[in-house]
């Protein structure tokens, strides 16, 4: 549903609820409840506030385990998860998931979907060791390979998408080529995405970005993340996680191309404020920027410190043998020579 069209609606669904004598009778609950999900689908910066009061007079109405008070904790879960609250977030999806077994049974669909969210949130906060086994035990298998590739397992990709159905494999095998020197397969194929009507078009555009970055384009790949930054400003916001995510994209790529002061500028603002959890992939990356930043001004000092930080922050989520990890040793190394260390 289009930005707008959804603000329409909460402004026509708000009409009505100020017309309520009460804001917790059965009406005026369901209002609330409708204008919840679509502050949600908004990732509005108010959704978790009025998500907090509607659920407070749900559990009172309804009771905890009553369907409408599951699913106002669960916006609030997502919400949390979202900005980098993880912990938070898996704690409140597995009491929802709880509620929903007890309620319903183990198998329901809703305790799968309970599951699911938290596989998910596991994947985002760069836990991607349990996002595998949790994806497994839900049995999304595309998910595992997708996870596997992120510690760069890619054998055990490989072998995990024998089992998954050949178009949903293909950009996953594509992103595989990607890490492993070849990114023309992913360029293709996120080029053509946009233009198709995906459901996510600028998630389309950022893997085009990351694609091209691999591929040495990288001022093509700073104009597609500063697009994809620009137009998220206004919605759903600066301080949206793929907002963020664009932002320390966009870094690396002025980064190698030499605009060092907007390089660092995206990469500080990310370390900073960024809604991701502390030792997050994204984050080390920025961490990285900023040390290639002091390299290539000839602060040979900071850029070694710099670097030692991100390496350790990249052997500890993703391993030692991770090509992020060497990567950034490698350039690790050049500092150090430069500096006389």
């Amino acid at each position: 549903m289009s930005v707008d069209r959804l603000r329409g609606e909460i402004a026509w669904l708000g009409a009505k609820l100020q017309r309520r004598r009460r804001q917790d009778d059965l009406t005026a609950l369901d209002l609330r409840d409708q204008i919840a999900d679509r502050l949600a689908e908004l990732r509005d910066p108010g959704t978790e506030a009025w998500l907090r009061a509607l659920v407070a007079d749900q559990t009172r109405v309804f009771g905890a385990r009553h369907h409408a008070t599951l699913g106002s904790w669960f916006l609030i879960a997502a919400r949390c998860s979202q900005t980098g609250r993880v912990d938070e977030a898996l704690e409140l999806f597995a009491s929802v998931r709880a509620a929903y077994a007890y309620v319903h049974g183990p198998d329901h669909d809703a305790v799968v979907h309970c599951g699911y969210a938290i596989a998910t949130a596991l994947f985002d906060a760069g836990r991607y060791a349990a996002a595998i086994d949790a994806f497994r035990a839900l049995g999304f298998t595309a998910d595992v390979a997708r996870a596997q590739v992120k510690l760069a397992r890619f054998d055990e990709a490989e072998q995990t998408l024998r089992a998954v159905p050949p178009e949903e494999a293909a950009f996953v095998r594509a992103t595989i080529q990607a890490e492993l020197g070849a990114p023309g397969p992913l360029i293709e194929r996120t080029r053509a995405l946009p233009a198709a009507g995906t459901e996510d078009p600028e998630a389309a555009r950022m893997w085009l970005a990351y694609g091209l970055l691999l591929a040495g384009e990288a001022a093509e790949a700073a104009d597609l993340a500063s697009a994809v930054v620009t137009s998220r400003v206004t919605h759903p916001g600066p301080d949206d996680r793929l907002t963020w995510e664009a932002r320390v994209l966009l870094a690396r790529a002025l980064a190698e191309t030499d605009r060092l002061a907007d390089a660092e500028h995206y990469a500080r603002a990310a370390l900073d404020a960024a809604p991701l959890p502390p030792g997050h992939p994204v984050l080390l990356h920025a961490l990285a920027t900023v040390a290639r930043v002091h390299y290539r001004r000839e602060k040979w000092a900071v850029a070694v410190e710099t670097y030692e930080f991100a390496i350790e922050g990249f052997e500890t989520v993703l391993g030692a043998g991770h090509p992020y990890t060497l990567k950034a040793a490698e350039a690790l190394a050049a500092a150090r020579e430069a500096a006389g260390v």
